[in-house]
């Protein structure tokens, strides 16, 4: 830290400075995941409403299997999306740390950075799970209900 004026400046390290970039990335990777599961999501909704024709006739017992297999994949999707919102409010602890406390600013910092790329990194891999669901969950709408 140098002062300079009365200011007090700090520069990061390398080390800190890969974490932000790392994190920078990731949080990018993440926006763009984000978006896909979002308009995979407005295609299900159009889907569902436009409501096509079946390309495949299934007798009403695998109608229903079909069915609980679309509802059991909305479950798990609900699972992870809440998992995910759980993970996001543990976030602001690292943050009221740094607010109520004087002089561990930067480790509180460093500490929210690493668990938000945690964070992003678990999102991403749980977003990728969660469009693989949609995406079979739209196939078998348009393709069997």
């Amino acid at each position: 830290m140098n002062e300079d004026k009365g200011m007090c400046k700090y520069e990061f390290s390398d080390d800190e400075n890969r974490l932000l970039a790392d994190l920078s990335r990731g949080l990018t990777h993440l926006g763009i995941l984000i978006l896909i599961a979002g308009l995979l999501f407005v295609t299900y909704l159009i889907v569902s409403i436009i409501d096509p024709p079946s390309l495949f006739e299934v007798s009403d017992t695998k109608h229903i299997i079909l069915s609980v297999v679309d509802y059991s994949l909305w479950i798990l999707i609900s699972a992870l999306i809440v998992y995910i919102s759980i993970m996001i409010i543990r976030l602001a602890k690292p943050v009221s740390l740094i607010a109520k406390t004087a002089g561990m600013d930067i480790p509180y910092l460093m500490e929210f950075v690493k668990d938000l790329m945690l964070m992003s990194r678990i999102t991403f891999f749980s977003l990728i799970i969660i469009c693989a669901l949609m995406v079979v969950s739209l196939v078998m709408m348009i393709l069997v209900f």
